[in-house]
């Protein structure tokens, strides 16, 4: 005979055993091994294909402190035809090849120069180190301080991407004849030098270093 009391017991195991079950559906089951909630629920996300290297979006590059906005759609453009561009990358490329060639003229390096010039450029220098050379002097050039250079400029024209950046310097240059005397600049005094560098590349070259193509001194 089935009593009252029996049926209260029967009625309870039920209901604790439809709260037991919303609590394990909820919570699930607990070994000591599960991701932190943050990771669980990044690998619950969905995840949205990559697209395919020949329809990458081009992104517009954002505003930095050392170029202006004025050249953002040159950069933009640059950006569009040429791939892994950044606009950092190459300003931090420029400093140190603008210190290169600094270096490399006042030692008359000109293996050095005809991999960073174009081919004017790379003639004007070699004029003046066969100037040099043939009155039997040897220069010398300290880069006392090396400014930030900025970048003022940014085009692509038909496939050839056209960049303009300022430097400015302070130098100490000078030159000894082959006695050993200081006969141009001095050694000691220290002078500012404004340059202001384009720099090139063709887009389709399978080289991928800039060449610089014109110089002018001064702002």
């Amino acid at each position: 005979m089935i009593t009252m009391e029996y049926i209260d017991i029967l009625l309870f195991g039920a209901v604790a055993g439809i709260i037991l079950f919303r609590l394990w559906s909820v919570l699930g089951t607990r070994t000591g091994h599960e991701a932190p909630p943050a990771e669980a629920e990044a690998r619950r996300a969905p995840t949205a294909p990559a697209p395919a290297a020949d329809n990458a979006p081009v992104i517009a590059p954002r505003p930095l402190p050392n170029y202006p906005a004025a050249a953002a759609r040159g950069l933009a453009d640059i950006a569009g035809v040429t791939r892994n561009f950044d606009p950092e990358s190459f300003m931090a490329g420029a400093a140190m090849a603008h210190e290169r060639v600094i270096e490399a003229f006042a030692a008359g390096d000109r293996d050095e120069l005809k991999m960073m010039l174009g081919d004017e450029v790379y003639a004007a220098f070699d004029r003046a180190i066969a100037a040099r050379e043939a009155r039997g002097l040897v220069a010398s050039t300290v880069v006392v301080k090396a400014g930030t250079p900025q970048m003022v400029s940014a085009a692509l024209k038909g496939r050839m991407a056209e960049i303009d950046v300022r430097y400015e310097d302070e130098l100490i240059q000078f030159s000894r004849n082959a006695a050993g005397e200081t006969v141009e600049g001095s050694e000691s005094a220290v002078k500012r030098v404004t340059d202001r560098w384009t720099w090139v590349r063709d887009t389709r070259a399978s080289d991928p270093n800039w060449k610089l193509a014109d110089t002018d001194y001064g702002d």
